[in-house]
Formats: structure tokens, C-alpha cells, sequence
């Protein structure tokens, strides 16, 4: 076994979660993790500088689901680091995320296990927490992060210790969210913490948790992992063999059953950022001025946050007002874990704006619906410098590429055209197309659909540079 210094910790960023408590802002199209919000900029790219900041650490590994993998990706290529990708087919909570990061890592690896979406306040005590917990993680233990209960909250998990010992405690119990009464009982114990959801685990003992206490999901979980797909630094784990694993968080299926758990307390300032009340003093903290778009008169203790329309208010009070792309929220500053409600209501109706923006960002690029009704659709394409959509063609539609702005490429059969901004060219029905972008610039185009049916899955791929 080698050293047990920071150059053994291996850190574990979950990124599976859709954040829809965030809605509209966070939907399942662009979850939470991904929105780079005013004063906290993206809570993924805080994750890869808190985990960076800790130094010495080994390459990250990522467990994302597949269609969001290409955004994780974007924000290390930032900060131009690399990491291992483990990329879902479909979701199936922390439990089987984790097996899978510790049968990826190396046995004697320890590892920093986060989800991506919390938010940390200071990553220099973070950073010191982590090194003392790797020395107590080297003689097999796990260690989770508690933070020091200050208010009786119930949107976030406790853990009872037993007494301390020089800052380090035996993990007693964990409890899911309480109820009002009970929190107040936990806070006025001394002896709870709120569940960070942060832990450290050495690999080889993570694996032999999860044989002792788990192992129908172990083996449902290796037969996954040995038929995955492999790809350069990424594992694609299959939908099939996914949905033969429990879905189960790492709370339920592990850390209720270890009796080998310590808890080191944390105290510089943390949030699960799981509420639109949470996220709200989040950026008023870090933002003192609520920006351009807000125009309140007669009005106190209203948050609003408008991703581009000018909203206005007169005579409210203790109000979250959120506008962003197609839907509007608005809530009593309290009442913003209802939300879920809400998206319920609108799941009942069939209405898409519950999970999906009017734009979506792809590997190469993002679309934005424009118009889509019954006679056409309309979208605004933005290609990124040097990337190509996939060679493909359509069943049911035809479309029309208007370049407004840099110079496309577009292959229409055989045949390849260069076309500047104010150019236009017809995809006519089952053509073999692809559009791309060979320069320094962005390329912009309005693509108008005209057909019987214009769902993304008309889309017949005969080569892509993205392996779709």
C-alpha cells in the first residue's frame, strides 16, 4: 500500500441529480449543476476548483448521465484538467453511481465522494478537512462530513453522533428529513448534524461494504459494469443493464447498515442549494445589487431573477420571483419546497415546460426553439468553433438553413457548399446532411422545418463525430 497523503485522494463528483426543485431555472433539459447563476457561477465548476484546490489529488472521476457528459466535460476542458467519465444510460441514484466510481479506482484509492451541485464557502478549511479525513479513511473507514445544525431545517438529512473524540465522531444514526418538531429536538441535542452528503471511503472497502450489506445490487452492478462500453477515458454504462440495479440512494443501502462510520464536523458555510429560498440568500449574499431586468417600487424582501425580460413589481412583499426562458415562478419566501407541486401539475398535462427548456446545448453547440406549431417549426442554431453536426437525415420533414451570421459548412449529398452569412440552401426530404463550422467563430443559422412531424427523434444518424 502507498502513502496515505493527499496524493492518494481521488475525488468522486455525482452528477446525475435534475435539480427540478431550481424550476425553471434548473430543469431536466439543463439541470441546476450546470447554470452559471450571479455570484456562484456554476455550482459543477465550483466542484472541480474545490477539488483541485485540495492539490496532489488524483485525475477526478465523474459519474454523469450520458446526455449531460459532454457539459461536465466542457467545464474541465476550462480548467484544463482531465478526468474519468462514467456516463449513465439512465439513472439509478447514489448507491450504484458510487460502486461504480470505487470499481474504477484503484483499491487503496481514497475517495472524495461530492455531488456537484452543493455550494461550499470556504475551500481552504474544505481542503483541510479532507486531508485529516484521508488519514482515518487509510484504516478503512468511512468518513462523512457533518455541518453544524443552525436552525431546525427539514429539507436536509441529520446524523446523530455519540460523544467526541478531538473533533472526530462515532456516526450513532442517520435520519432522513424530519419533521418541524423533531428537528427542534435534534438541534437542541447537540449531538446532530445536517447529512453534508460529502464522504470519504477508501475504494477496496467501499466494494467490501457493498458485498456485505448489498449484494444483490453488487452483483446486478458488476454485470453492468462488465458489459459497459468503453471509449477513451469514458465508461457508458447500458440502460438494459441499469435497470436491473435497485435504485437506491447511498444513505439507504450503506451508510444506515456500516457501523464503521466517523463523522468530521464542518463549519465553512454549506449549502445542498435545493431551494429557490436557499439559492435566493445564496446570490443576495455575493450579488448586492439584484442587476438590470428588476424594477421595484413600494416593495420589501422580493428576490427576482429574470434571465433577460424586465420584470416589475409594486407593493409586494417577502416574495421569490423567477423568470426564465418560457415560465415564470412566482412564491412566498418559505413555500419554495412546493415547487415540486407545481411541476406535478404540470407533468399531469403533458406540458414539455416542466422538464424541457425552448433550447437545449449539444456537444456542438445549442438550438433554441423559435416557433413550433403545426405547419412548421423554427430554430436558431449556434455551431461552436471547429465542431460538425452528425451526417444524417430526416423521414418526415424537410428544412431550410438561413447562415445569419460566420460561414457554415454544409455537406447535401455529395456535395459540400461554403455559406456566408445572408446564404441560404434547402434539405430536401431523406437528403444526407451535415452542417459545420471549420472556422474561429461561432456560426448561427435559422433552420425552418417543414413536414408531417419535427420530434428530435426523426433524426437518422449515419455518422457522428459525438459516437450518438
Amino acid at each position: 500500500m502507498h502513502d496515505q497523503g493527499p496524493h492518494n485522494i481521488r475525488p468522486v463528483i455525482l452528477s446525475g441529480g435534475s435539480g427540478t426543485r431550481l424550476w425553471p431555472s434548473s430543469r431536466k433539459s439543463l439541470p441546476k449543476q450546470f447554470i452559471s447563476f450571479p455570484g456562484t457561477g456554476s455550482l459543477f465548476t465550483r466542484t472541480v476548483e474545490r477539488a483541485a484546490a485540495i492539490g496532489g489529488t488524483a485525475a477526478p472521476i465523474v459519474v454523469s448521465s450520458r446526455q449531460h457528459g459532454f457539459l461536465c466535460r466542457q467545464a474541465l476542458a476550462e480548467h484544463e484538467q482531465g478526468a474519468h467519465y462514467i456516463l449513465e444510460e439512465t439513472g439509478r441514484n447514489t448507491a450504484p453511481a458510487i460502486w461504480f466510481a470505487a470499481k474504477a479506482s484503484d483499491p487503496d484509492d481514497i475517495l472524495l465522494v461530492m455531488p456537484s451541485d452543493h455550494w461550499i464557502e470556504d475551500i481552504s478549511g474544505f481542503a483541510e478537512t479532507v486531508r485529516r479525513a484521508s488519514t482515518i479513511c487509510a484504516a478503512g473507514r468511512w468518513v462523512t462530513f457533518g455541518i453544524t445544525a443552525i436552525e431546525p431545517a427539514t429539507g436536509y438529512g441529520y446524523i446523530e453522533v455519540a460523544d467526541r473524540n478531538e473533533d472526530v465522531a462515532d456516526v450513532v444514526s442517520f435520519t432522513e428529513k424530519p419533521e418541524r418538531g423533531v428537528a427542534e429536538q435534534y438541534l437542541a441535542s447537540g449531538r446532530h448534524f445536517w447529512n453534508s452528503g460529502i464522504f470519504m471511503v477508501r475504494a477496496g472497502a467501499c466494494l467490501e461494504s457493498f458485498e456485505r450489506h448489498q449484494p444483490a445490487l453488487a452483483a446486478a452492478a458488476a454485470t453492468c459494469w462488465k458489459s459497459r462500453a468503453k471509449r477513451f477515458d469514458e465508461d457508458i454504462l447500458l440502460k438494459p443493464d441499469l435497470e436491473a440495479i435497485e435504485s437506491i440512494s447511498i444513505d439507504y443501502a450503506i451508510m444506515e447498515k456500516e457501523e464503521n462510520i466517523a463523522l468530521l464536523p464542518f463549519g465553512g458555510g454549506w449549502s445542498d442549494v435545493g431551494s429557490w429560498d436557499s439559492l435566493s440568500r445564496l446570490i443576495s449574499d455575493h450579488v448586492a445589487d439584484q442587476g438590470e431586468g428588476a424594477v421595484l417600487v413600494n416593495s420589501s424582501n422580493v428576490f427576482v431573477h429574470t434571465s433577460g425580460r424586465t420584470i416589475a413589481g409594486i407593493g409586494l412583499e417577502d416574495l421569490i420571483i423567477v423568470d426564465d426562458d418560457n415560465a415564470t415562478l412566482i412564491v412566498r419566501k418559505g413555500e419554495t419546497e412546493q415547487v415540486k407541486a407545481v411541476i406535478d401539475q404540470l407533468k399531469s398535462r403533458d406540458e414539455t415546460v416542466a422538464t424541457e427548456h425552448s433550447f437545449e446545448y449539444r456537444p456542438w453547440g445549442m438550438f433554441e426553439n423559435l416557433l413550433d406549431s403545426a405547419a412548421c417549426k423554427v430554430k436558431r442554431l449556434t455551431v461552436d468553433p471547429g465542431h460538425h453536426l452528425s451526417l444524417q437525415y430526416h423521414r418526415k420533414r424537410s428544412e431550410h438553413w438561413v447562415v445569419v451570421a460566420g460561414t457554415a459548412t454544409v455537406q447535401l449529398g455529395d456535395d459540400r457548399h461554403t455559406l456566408e452569412a445572408g446564404h441560404s440552401i434547402d434539405i430536401p426530404l431523406g437528403a444526407h446532411h451535415a452542417l459545420g463550422n471549420d472556422t474561429d467563430d461561432p456560426v448561427v443559422v435559422i433552420e425552418v422545418q417543414m413536414g408531417s412531424y419535427f420530434g428530435e427523434d426523426d433524426i437518422v444518424r449515419v455518422s457522428d463525430p459525438y459516437e450518438r
